[in-house]
Parts: C-alpha cells; structure tokens; sequence
C-alpha cells in the first residue's frame, strides 16, 4: 500500500529557464519575466497589459495580494532581485516599497506578467 502526501508541492513542468512562476490570490500560475526571457512559444498567452493602466496600480493589486500558500514567502524578493540583479538594497527596502517598485517596473514594460492558464 503506498501513502500519499497530500501536502507534497505540485512541480510544474515547463520550458522556463529564466523567469519566476507566481500564483495569483485564485491560484492561477503566472510567468514573471523580464522581456527578453519570454519564451519563444507560440501557444504562450501575452502578457497582461491591463496590470499597466494607472502607472502600474493594478500590478500593485497583483503582486500585493498573491496567494499566500502556492508561493514561496519571500517571493517577491526573489522577484525584485531577478529585475534589479542587486541584492544589496533589498535588505533596506520595506515589502511594500518592493512592490510598488515591481509594479513600476511592470508599468515601464520592463517586466512582463504572462498567464499560464487558458483565459
């Protein structure tokens, strides 16, 4: 009889090599990505332009209410890290202030938030 742990994290399988799959407050996943990791992938939804209006408000709503079970605790520190490719200021910077910082960036087109999900 074999048991099954229920509580094992799901891996997903995929073609990401650079970039950082998020989930959503509704558990769907995401690709973070700057633009020039995008995969080269036809069937790949685009990214989300709406996260844009506002100066990058609603990517602000994004990043501040991700699920709080599916991502790892200190994922948008990884985030900002994998933009900014400088750990130093992160050790001086509040959570929010990273994300306000994230979602200027998204604004900026500078980094890409891609579903991965059939929409």
């Amino acid at each position: 009889m074999e048991i099954i742990d229920s509580t094992a994290s799901i891996i997903m399988k995929s073609g990401v090599k650079e970039g950082l799959i998020t989930y959503c407050r509704y558990g769907l996943p995401h690709l973070v990505c700057l633009p020039i990791h995008r995969p080269n992938d036809p069937l790949l939804s685009p990214s989300l332009a709406y996260l844009k209006v506002g100066g990058g408000y609603f990517a602000d709503q994004f990043f501040s209410s991700l699920h709080p079970r599916l991502n790892q605790t200190n994922i948008i520190s990884k985030l900002y890290f994998y933009v900014t490719f400088s750990s130093v200021s992160i050790s001086d910077l509040t959570l929010d202030t990273l994300i306000e910082e994230l979602a200027c960036f998204v604004a900026s087109g500078k980094l890409l938030v891609i579903p991965l999900y059939d929409q």
